[in-house]
């Protein structure tokens, strides 16, 4: 997490994203039922201290808030908003979201809002991609840490979500643009979502890293590039399973020289 952190914070200062931009505004007629929601969504942080207490704290606050499908869906859309302005706060919006999946109002469940907001977002990447990158590339962070985090409710993973997955990482490794930023992107969803995926749908798995090595192996690519792709293909052929100390701590020297350099 500590170099996660490192690398989004330096890639998004080369982007010129400050920390600001990431918290999000009450707005709509529904403002002062969601002030004390956004209060608490802006104040967590990923693995901090008292994480879980902020994510109860929300979930009872929620229910209480959301009585009308108007209100439930302004609720997810807030949560969404965060997660893709955020993408250090993806991870702990899929926890929440995972926690609230199956909350209903009048009918609606928030998951269903959820993967409605998903499948738009997924339809119009291209637009999204073109007109904000930062919010292109959070709506590809949260909708790894969905995918890897939320379950249906016979425990089995959102198998709808694989086919785009597999389709946005593809479009990272080939993004004209802010080329080392897409490829970040790409490696820490592969680590944290790789293996999943890979059981999922083994054929697309072979498929990607086959356009991850072509890239690695490209002359053109920055060193960060081809460190990071390497990192992923090495875990990989370790089965996904957390490569050694020593092996760890060589990329973990490498990418912060080369992000800092």
């Amino acid at each position: 997490l500590d170099r996660t952190t490192f690398l989004l914070t330096t890639l998004h200062i080369s982007l010129g994203v400050s920390q600001e931009e990431a918290i999000v505004a009450p707005a709509g007629p529904q403002r002062n039922r969601m002030d004390r929601l956004l209060e608490i969504l802006n104040s967590m942080r990923n693995n901090s201290a008292g994480v879980d207490d902020q994510l109860s704290s929300f979930m009872e606050e929620a229910q209480t808030s959301a009585q009308s499908e108007e209100t439930l869906s302004e609720l997810v859309g807030t949560i969404y908003s965060k997660a893709l302005s955020d993408r250090s706060f993806a991870a702990t919006a899929a926890k929440l979201c995972d926690k609230m999946a199956l909350f209903m109002v009048e009918g609606t469940k928030f998951r269903s809002l959820l993967l409605n907001m998903l499948q738009k977002d997924f339809s119009r990447r291209e637009e999204l991609q073109a007109s904000d990158v930062e919010r292109w590339l959070g709506f590809i962070t949260f909708l790894c840490e969905v995918f890897g985090t939320m379950r249906s409710s016979a425990g089995e993973p959102f198998r709808v979500l694989v086919c785009p997955i597999y389709t946005c990482l593809r479009e990272l490794l080939e993004s004209p643009d802010v080329k080392e930023d897409a490829v970040l992107c790409c490696s820490m969803e592969l680590q944290s979502t790789g293996r999943l995926l890979e059981e999922q749908l083994p054929e697309m798995m072979t498929e990607l890293l086959a356009a991850a090595r072509d890239k690695m192996l490209c002359p053109a690519e920055s060193r960060l590039t081809r460190s990071l792709l390497m990192e992923v293909i090495e875990l990989h052929a370790h089965q996904w399973t957390p490569l050694e100390d020593l092996t760890t701590q060589y990329y973990n020297r490498t990418i912060q020289k080369l992000t800092t350099a």
